[in-house]
């Protein structure tokens, strides 16, 4: 099965705006706990779409679970940056095409 571009494009933008909600509050607020696992799975994902571009190599040496036990921790900002770098990177969500109303 392929990767769903839209499901991964809302799940970026659900992400996007949790941590904005959260930088809102605090801007120094870290991501912990099963935050990471989650913050780890949807922008591996993402990554997936997109692994060529500039923005998104070499995310998972930073951000993941992996990386957020050996170093330190990741600040929501941070992940808000990189979640909006994700989505910019994303191909264009397809165009919305509208019928004409059928006419009897």
């Amino acid at each position: 099965m392929g990767v769903d571009v839209e499901q991964i494009r809302s799940q970026l933008e659900a992400l996007r705006q949790t941590l904005r909600n959260v930088v809102a509050l605090d801007s120094e607020q870290e991501v912990q706990g099963i935050a990471i696992a989650v913050l780890d799975g949807v922008l591996s994902a993402a990554r997936q779409v997109v692994p060529d571009n500039p923005a998104v190599q070499g995310l998972h040496d930073v951000i993941s679970v992996e990386a957020a036990a050996e170093a330190e921790p990741v600040r929501a900002v941070d992940a808000l940056l990189v979640t909006e770098q994700l989505l910019a990177a994303l191909p264009p969500p397809p165009p919305i095409v509208r019928s004409a109303p059928l006419i009897a």
